[in-house]
């Protein structure tokens, strides 16, 4: 196993003014650093640097770096959490600049954990990540109901739909969720991914969903993948 490397912005320098360094930020994110983070982000907003080039440039080099180790499991939770945090520090500064410059959403996704299930380990870095990666975000939580996940799913008239179950007892309300999103008629318009320990690809094949996350980073690439695929449009 590889350590992985940091991803360095290629032409970074041409998207930034004379002298400016991102290194600082980009090892703040890494390490979980938030208070530097916001204060470092903040400088880079009032030298009028554009929020995405702040969030491609500056946040997400040292960012998919601690996702990388996540996703060889060189780190674990408790770490890729301290990242987030820092990472949810500037981009809480520079998502209103985004949505002021009217950048679209690639794509509506609605969360959750299945009901009976109050685990949420993890589902803050898939959130956090998903976001990131320009999804329009609405976490319903724990022990959600499918009739809650069908409710949200219609008022939002959303693109994606994930749930997780983190017990054995519990996955197979994976499943109900899906059957009962069926039985709304609403299957054809979202794709459906699944995570979660107890799961794997066999089971979201099992249960008829579109993808399964072996992890926050797998659960992005997969959602960035069922995006892209075709389902029937909202009235």
């Amino acid at each position: 196993m590889s350590e992985p490397r940091l991803k360095i912005p290629e032409g970074w320098e041409e998207r930034a003014p004379e002298g400016w360094e991102w290194s600082e930020l980009w090892e703040a994110v890494e390490v979980g650093k938030h208070i530097f983070t916001d204060e470092f982000v903040r400088k880079a907003i009032d030298t009028g640097i554009n929020p995405r080039t702040i969030l491609d440039d500056g946040l997400f080099p040292g960012f998919n770096l601690q996702g990388d180790r996540f996703t060889e499991q060189i780190i674990f939770i408790p770490e890729m959490l301290i990242t987030a945090r820092a990472m949810k520090a500037g981009l809480a500064l520079i998502r209103p600049l985004l949505a002021a410059q009217a950048e679209k959403p690639i794509g509506v996704f609605v969360m959750g954990t299945v009901l009976g299930d109050m685990h949420d380990i993890g589902q803050s870095i898939v959130a956090i990540m998903l976001e990131n990666a320009g999804f329009q975000l609405t976490n319903l939580g724990t022990d959600v109901h499918p009739d809650k996940f069908i409710e949200t799913i219609k008022e939002l008239k959303a693109d994606l739909v994930g749930f997780s179950a983190l017990l054995s007892t519990t996955v197979y309300y994976q499943k109900v969720t899906i059957d009962e999103i069926e039985k709304a008629g609403l299957r054809d318009n979202v794709k459906i991914l699944i995570g979660g320990a107890p799961t794997t690809q066999d089971w979201a094949d099992e249960i008829g969903a579109d993808g399964w996350g072996r992890d926050a980073v797998q659960a992005v690439k997969q959602a960035k993948r069922l995006i892209a695929e075709p389902r029937t449009a909202w009235a």
